[in-house]
């Protein structure tokens, strides 16, 4: 099942359970129109990610639970952990002293936080009110954001691209929704992709930072064509096969190992 299709069937589990206070694994199932063994998957991986606490025949939200607002990020932020965050050791490695770089919203992009602390005079450029905020005790780094409405989903600001400092970026890291051969770099909300394209058209080099099960994934809006990327990190759990044929067309794809591969954490492959 795509992956964005699983992301938005947690969502609506989430929207049910904030109108009723409680969800039923029967109810749900007929709902959505999936086995209540699916549900079971969806309401256990949800429970992992502090969102509800499973019942018997359903699931209630857990006391002190964050607003909704917050849940789709927070929900993205912890799938996939060890892999976001061995990807986010390899591009920290590219960076120096003295860069301006941008960030997007994505939950990726978000993991470099605490690896940019340790370089001087560095310039970030985002949308993302999550990781402008965590900068607030970092007065070495200057954070520059656009104007704009609050996306509630990624906790961003988007719809004014036009608003973004005017700075020369010397590289910017960004997430993708999917990574594919056709549809290239894509994104699901139009809103976020037209900042995202603003941010990359200040970078003299993007990057895409995508674990591995974006890839051959496709969401709603290209972000970027295949024929335009040009670096991606990501991990190892990405298809072999799509990555080499990806190389193959000339884009630089590192592979990164996270913690439970053979290979140390943060070790990377070259194309």
């Amino acid at each position: 099942m795509p992956d964005l299709f699983l992301e938005e069937r947690r969502r609506a589990i989430l929207e049910r359970l904030k109108l009723d206070g409680r969800v039923a694994v029967k109810d749900l199932s007929e709902r959505m129109q999936v086995s209540a063994v699916t549900i079971r998957q969806d309401l256990r991986a949800l429970e992992e990610a502090g969102l509800l606490e499973r019942t018997y025949g359903g699931a209630v939200f857990r006391s002190g639970q964050l607003n909704l607002q917050e849940l789709s990020f927070n929900a993205r932020q912890l799938k996939h952990r060890p892999q976001k965050e061995a990807i986010a050791q390899a591009a920290a490695a590219l960076l120096q002293d003295g860069y301006s770089l941008a960030l997007d919203s994505s939950s990726t992009a978000y993991a470099l936080v605490p690896h940019l602390r340790r370089f001087d005079r560095i310039t970030v450029v985002t949308n993302s009110l999550v990781i402008a905020e965590s900068f607030l005790d970092s007065p070495g780094i200057r954070v520059l954001m656009p104007g704009g409405r609050l996306r509630h989903d990624s906790i961003s600001l988007v719809g004014n691209p036009e608003s973004l400092p005017k700075v020369n970026l010397n590289i910017g890291f960004f997430g993708a929704r999917g990574i594919d051969e056709v549809a290239g770099a894509s994104e699901i909300d139009p809103d976020e992709l037209a900042v995202k394209q603003a941010l990359i058209a200040r970078c003299m080099c993007s990057i895409f930072v995508v674990d591995g099960s974006k890839w051959g994934q496709v969401a709603a809006y290209t972000l970027v064509a295949p024929h335009d990327l040009t670096h991606i990190i990501t991990s190892a759990d990405a298809p072999p096969d799509l990555v080499g044929r990806f190389r193959q067309s000339g884009v630089r794809v590192d592979v990164v190992s996270y913690t439970g591969n053979k290979a140390p954490f943060g070790a990377m492959t070259d194309p």
